[in-house]
């Protein structure tokens, strides 16, 4: 088995490993293809503390080249998208077949090896199949997708809120679309006028240059006087948390998406508290990887225009040190094709 390692920082390896055994309740992929995400670089980089060597990447798409003893719902030549964190198999959770409600679970390609590899062993809980109409690329997406349905439950928004969304980045065009699909209306903010006018194709009517205008005067127009019903701040949107609270109603709700941040998102809580705002962190998807599938397949949401480079396996050390370089254009999801 070939997989590439982590190291150290800025250290990263294509090594030759042993096969790993298929045991019971397990099965092999054959991973097809594979998508970066900030926690990679992260860890990459050195800025995200885990355990070396470690094969890096959570997203993973994959065909299925051998069952283990007891898999009965995934067949051998299904595909199948990885969930990002591995169950620990061992709590009450885990024990009553809640996977998704893990009380232990390690981030794949951070706590535990991830998919940078030309195959891979995991537990039949922590895959789901996909359909044939949902291709490799969009797959990738599918855990964006979730996390977007499991901020918009924790929000309980509702048909006719305005959703002010903070960061035009693919979480937030993702989140976009969703808003919209609920009935409610999003208003976009964000520092790049280009990715406001991705937004725009995406359908999202109501965009804020948060460099060019007046955020908090447009959104009052925007939303009769009165401010968002609901805010959510993305953590790699560069902007600041600050003004979630600016941006939000008299007993509004706001929500941070975002695990390992690379950023302090210090702030002062003063202007939630006065406003009686509530406040919701979203750090993972939920139980919601099976209505993201669904949802992708039946174009409710579409992702093609958040597909940025594919890289080839090949190519994966010159990949990282490009992610890491001023030049790269972080606006787009960089794919890996194995």
């Amino acid at each position: 088995m070939k997989a590439y390692r982590i190291h150290g920082p800025h250290t990263i390896k294509l090594d030759e490993m042993n096969a790993q055994p298929v045991g019971e309740n397990c099965i092999k992929l054959k991973n097809l293809m594979c998508g970066f995400t900030s926690a990679d670089i992260a860890v990459y980089d050195g800025r995200l503390p885990t355990k070396y060597p470690i094969v890096p990447l959570g997203q993973c798409v994959g065909f299925v080249s051998e069952v283990g003893a007891g898999v009965s719902r995934i067949s051998r030549g299904q595909r199948v998208v990885t969930y990002p964190q591995a169950s620990c198999h061992s709590c009450k959770a885990c024990k009553d077949a809640h996977y998704t409600e893990c009380e232990k679970p390690l981030l794949f390609g951070v706590e535990e090896d991830g998919f940078l590899s030309d195959f891979s062993v995991v537990s039949a809980s922590d895959v789901y199949t996909i359909p044939d109409r949902i291709t490799d690329s969009e797959a990738v997406f599918i855990e964006h997708i979730a996390t977007a349905l499991n901020a918009l439950n924790k929000l309980n928004v509702e048909k006719g809120d305005q959703v002010v969304i903070m960061g035009a980045t693919v979480d937030g065009i993702i989140l976009a679309q969703l808003v919209m699909y609920y009935q409610a209306v999003p208003i976009m903010v964000d520092m790049q006028e280009d990715m406001l006018k991705l937004a725009q194709q995406a359908g999202v009517y109501f965009t804020v240059n948060a460099v060019d205008d007046n955020v908090c005067k447009k959104i009052l127009a925007l939303t009769g006087g009165h401010m968002a019903d609901a805010c959510i701040y993305l953590t790699d949107s560069h902007m600041s948390l600050q003004s979630a609270w600016d941006y939000t109603a008299v007993r509004g709700r706001v929500g941070i998406i975002g695990k390992n941040s690379m950023t302090d998102l210090n702030c002062n809580l003063n202007g939630m508290l006065e406003k009686n705002i509530n406040l919701y962190t979203i750090v993972d998807c939920g139980k919601n990887y099976s209505s993201a599938i669904n949802m992708l397949a039946n174009r409710t949401v579409t992702v093609d225009s958040l597909c940025g480079s594919v890289v080839e396996f090949k190519d994966i050390p010159s990949a990282y040190e490009s992610l890491m370089s001023d030049s790269h254009d972080s606006r787009f999801k960089t794919l890996i094709k194995i």
